[in-house]
This record gives structure tokens, C-alpha cells and sequence, in this order.
């Protein structure tokens, strides 16, 4: 009888676990009632579930079917067992998704055993569960999914046609999809708004600073000149953030000098100018950056704590309830980043670097479309099933509910269509409820231009606050490095170089902030890559970016 992954606990899988988390898995744990094998081609198994299966309408199949599904779930997001929409998705579909979750913490080194153990659950769900490389080092884990795609998918398709950037990024160099995208509704340009005490601003007397050279006279009278007015000039934090010893983490900050990020996690950004790959820890606008920010730990500006701490630690230091003690940082929305001295905050728009460049973060096909939302592996018995409530999960309704929260609980629609929300428990700020109801950004989601018309956001808080901040940002987005697809050999290169190439990084910036000796130690450094492959990972991003290019 085929073994099902057991869930361990209630959302997490420990390291300690490993070994029975693997034991487990059981080649993914799609059954039927009544069935416990993938029955052969021609029998009369097979014969029985092709009856019990609807290519079209709804239920998807005439007896219940169950399937197993990974998800890697922040620690506040309640369970989907107990989701009104994925409750009424089962009730319309007659499929039983047995949820399986991972905690993030660990889940990299989690997922590593798991891949290598073969052991599988039937769908990796949201793209949070598998990066690019782990599906292009592993493609014989996965089905390629091209072909149910133009005979079950409907929804999918239209949104595909609708959205031809969709089917783009999913589509590999071997011409297989392997993984489902999304795309969000109602998003924003710009990724990061940087945010200022405006209270503090207007006690001291201080313009809002427009350049680094400003901000850095305005952190410093901060830190000097009791800016939170409670009598203590020691508790003031000017700026704080949390890069939990990851460079990937800190490397927003450094937009002013002419160079932002992908939001990939591979710390590669486009040159302005030629539109050239760039290694962002080897380019000289780094370095400057560097210097500068070690300049601001040196002089006790910058939080102590900033390299080491994570996101909870930050927040604690913001949600002081006596007197604010942070005078800037950057979040996604002020209004839900800055909680409980909201009022006292306000969007600073992007500062000008050394050499005159303002920049944001922004990517579309992060911040709006994502790819890895819906991966079918190899131990799925019912790839066909699968996907169909992938396509239904794509439908207009459906998608909406699972970004923002079911109806009736989050959202009320009226006979028109028209959709609106409801307000968050009190305590909660409406992006905080979010992410603790739904899937949020994740799953193979798809709200067509018609549907999202009759969205209306609140304009205080949640993506309503980010759109109307948006307004202020989006004009500083620089043109990222794009999300381009890997051959598996250029994949397993990569991987294979950024080993050592990651961790030199995240070291030397680190050390650098905290000591200096960046310009001193530059040449050497940068040697040190390349003698580590860095001028070969630089020609197969190149690579990619041509055939990206050249797909139109």
C-alpha cells in the first residue's frame, strides 16, 4: 500500500525529523477511495478512474479523490483545512488536498533531503517551495505540464493568451513548462518605500532629505539631538532593518548609488546604460556603498544589530509602545511596517546617490507575476485531476479570494460584482489579516483586467496605502536583470559556482560593514571571485539574457 507523508506536529518539519519526514513522503500520496496503487495503462483500474475523472465542469471527479500538497507557510498563516474557499473548492471539485506544511526556517535544508530521498508529494504549491534551480537540477522529479495545459485548462490557457508573459517565463529552454505561474492583482511598480519619522523631521527642524549626503546629516541629528523628545538622546535608532547575516537582505539600501537588484536572490541587476548583466558584489558603486554604510555602524548610527537581526527583532524595536525609537528604514507599506507610531511616519521618496541616480526596487515579473505557484511531480498518480484544480484555482473568483481572503470573511461581493472588504479585527492592520487568512502571494492565481476593475481597495492601509505610495516610487524603478530559464547544465553550474561565490560574499560584506577595510581590500576580493568562476557565471547569465531577449 502506498505510504502518505504523515504530517509531523502542526506546521513544522524539524531537522531532527528528517529522517521520518523522508520515511514518510511515500511517492506523494494521491489516492482515490478505494485505490492504493498507480493502476497500469489498460486495466481495469485505469478504466475506472478515466470514468470517474471529468475533463470538463464540475466536480472534477464523480468520487472524491485526495492529493497531497507541500506548502511552506509562515508561522501566522492559519491552516488551509480551516479556509472558507479552499472548504468550498473541495466541496465543488470533490478533490481532498491533504496539506502538508513546512516551516521556513529550515525548509532549504529540508528540501535538499527531500529532492534527493525521491519521495514526494504530489504538487509543490506556491513559490515559495521550489527556487528556478531546483526544478532545472531536477527535472526528472517533475511532469511537464504543457500537455494538460491545452486539453484541461481553459482558464489557464485565456489567462496564458491574455498574459503572454505568463507563458514566457515558465517555458524552458527544452521547451517543456514544468511549473504553473500567477499573477497578482492590483500591484504595484516599485518593490521597498523607504520610510522617515516626519514627527522627528519636524521637531528638529529638518528638511526631508533629498540626497545621501542629506540623509546622512538628518540620521546623525537622530542620534544626537533626542529626537523622539522623551528626554533620553541614547534610545533613538535612526535607522534599523534586518539582514539576518544575508547580504541578499541588506542590498536594497545601496539603490542610490546607481544599481538595484532583481529580486531574484542571485544578486544580479542590468547596467542602465548597456543593459549588461551586472554582479552587484563586484562592481565599484558596491564598494562606494559599502564604505558609506560602514561609515554609518562606525559612528553608531546605524542599528548594531542590523547585520544579525531578523525581521521580529526589527519590529520589536518598531512596536515600542512608550515613544518611537526608529527614524527610517524601509518596508513594503508604511502604514502596516511602522505600526503603532503609523501616524508619525511618512513615504521617503527615493534619495539621490554620489553621482545623481534615484532608484527603487521594482520588477514586474516578481513583484506582479511569479513562476514555481503549482509543480506537479512524477509520484502524482492524477496529474489530470491536479491540474484541473489548478485551472479552477485560476478562475477570477477563486483567485481573488485566495489573495486577499474568502468572501464573507475578508471580502463582500455585491449583485454587481463589485467587491469590497471588510474591516480586520481590531489590533490588525488589513495587509497583517492577509497574510494570516490566505495564500497571499501564492498558488497559480490569475484575476482577468475586467475583474479586477470591480476591486475596490481601502485607501488607508493594505494595497490601497501601497498603490497610493506607488504613485511616489514607480518612476525611480530601474530595469532589473530579468527572470530568464536555465538549461539544466547552465543551472547545475550555476549552482555548482555560487557555493563559494555566495558565501566569500556574504562574508566579506558582513565583516566590512562592521571593520571597514572594503577599499583596502577590493582588488584581492575581486581576484578571489574570479579566481572562484565568477567570469564564467557572468557568461551564462549573458547567455540567458540573450535567449530571453531573442524569445520576444
Amino acid at each position: 500500500m502506498r505510504n502518505k507523508w504523515t504530517r509531523v506536529g502542526k506546521t513544522l518539519l524539524c531537522l531532527t525529523l528528517a529522517a521520518a519526514l523522508l520515511a514518510g513522503c511515500g511517492s506523494g500520496g494521491g489516492s482515490s477511495t478505494g485505490g492504493d496503487s498507480k493502476p497500469a495503462e489498460g486495466s481495469s483500474g485505469a478504466s475506472a478512474a478515466a470514468e470517474n475523472f471529468n475533463e470538463t465542469g464540475l466536480p472534477i471527479v464523480n468520487e472524491p479523490v485526495e492529493l497531497t500538497f507541500l506548502y511552506v507557510k509562515g508561522a501566522n498563516l492559519a491552516d488551509f483545512e480551516e479556509n472558507a474557499m479552499f472548504q468550498q473548492m473541495e466541496a465543488d471539485t470533490n478533490v481532498k488536498i491533504n496539506w502538508q506544511y513546512a516551516g521556513d526556517a529550515d525548509w532549504a535544508e529540508q528540501k535538499s533531503l527531500l529532492l534527493a530521498s525521491g519521495d514526494l508529494p504530489d504538487v509543490f504549491f506556491g513559490s515559495n517551495s521550489l527556487k528556478d534551480m531546483d526544478i532545472a537540477t531536477n527535472q526528472d522529479l517533475f511532469i511537464p505540464l504543457e500537455e494538460y495545459v491545452e486539453k484541461y485548462c481553459p482558464n489557464i490557457q485565456a489567462a496564458w493568451e491574455a498574459e503572454p508573459t505568463m507563458r514566457k517565463m515558465v517555458t524552458n529552454p527544452d521547451g517543456h513548462i514544468y511549473t504553473l505561474p500567477g499573477k497578482k492583482p492590483l500591484r504595484p511598480k516599485g518593490c521597498d518605500t523607504p520610510f522617515i519619522n516626519k514627527t522627528w523631521l519636524d521637531r528638529l527642524g529638518l528638511e526631508m532629505p533629498t540626497t545621501v549626503d542629506e540623509w546622512y546629516e538628518v540620521l546623525k541629528a537622530f542620534k544626537e539631538q533626542d529626537a523622539n523628545g522623551n528626554g533620553d538622546p541614547n534610545d533613538e535608532i535612526p535607522l534599523t532593518g534586518s539582514a539576518k547575516q544575508n547580504l541578499f537582505d541588506w542590498i536594497r539600501y545601496i539603490n542610490p548609488w546607481g544599481i538595484t537588484d532583481s529580486l531574484e536572490e542571485n544578486y544580479m541587476a542590468l547596467d542602465q546604460e548597456t543593459l549588461k548583466p551586472v554582479f552587484i558584489p563586484a562592481d565599484e558603486r558596491y564598494k562606494e556603498a559599502v564604505a558609506f554604510f560602514h561609515k554609518l555602524y562606525a559612528e553608531g548610527i546605524m542599528d548594531p544589530e542590523f547585520i544579525t537581526q531578523d525581521g521580529s527583532m526589527a519590529d520589536a524595536k518598531m512596536k515600542n509602545e512608550e515613544v518611537s525609537l526608529v527614524g527610517t528604514g524601509i518596508t513594503w507599506e508604511v502604514t502596516s511596517g511602522t505600526q503603532p507610531h503609523q501616524d508619525e511616519y511618512v513615504p521617503m521618496p527615493p534619495l539621490a546617490g554620489p553621482n545623481g541616480d534615484r532608484y527603487i526596487r521594482g520588477n514586474d515579473e516578481t513583484i506582479t507575476y511569479s513562476r514555481n505557484e503549482f509543480t506537479v511531480t512524477t509520484a502524482c498518480e492524477y496529474p489530470e485531476v491536479a491540474m484541473r484544480w489548478a485551472d479552477y484555482f485560476s478562475t477570477d473568483d477563486i483567485s481573488v479570494q485566495s489573495y486577499w481572503g474568502p468572501y464573507d470573511v475578508v471580502l463582500e461581493k455585491d449583485a454587481d460584482g463589485n467587491i469590497t472588504f471588510l474591516d480586520p479585527p481590531e489590533g490588525k492592520t488589513g495587509d497583517q489579516w492577509y497574510w494570516e487568512i490566505s495564500p497571499r502571494d501564492h498558488g497559480p492565481k490569475y484575476v482577468s483586467p475586467e475583474f479586477e476593475a470591480k476591486i475596490v481597495l481601502p485607501e488607508d492601509s493594505g494595497d490601497g496605502a501601497k498603490l497610493k505610495e506607488d504613485e511616489i516610487m514607480k518612476e525611480y524603478v530601474a530595469k532589473p536583470y530579468p527572470m530568464v530559464n536555465y538549461t539544466s547544465e547552465q543551472a547545475e553550474e550555476i549552482s555548482a559556482l555560487t557555493v563559494d561565490i555566495y558565501k566569500y560574499v556574504n562574508e566579506t560584506w558582513a565583516n566590512w560593514i562592521v571593520n571597514g577595510g572594503i577599499e583596502e581590500q577590493w582588488e584581492a576580493y575581486v581576484d578571489q571571485l574570479n579566481q572562484m568562476g565568477l567570469e564564467r557565471l557572468m557568461e551564462i547569465y549573458q547567455e540567458a539574457l540573450d535567449v530571453y531577449n531573442n524569445a520576444g
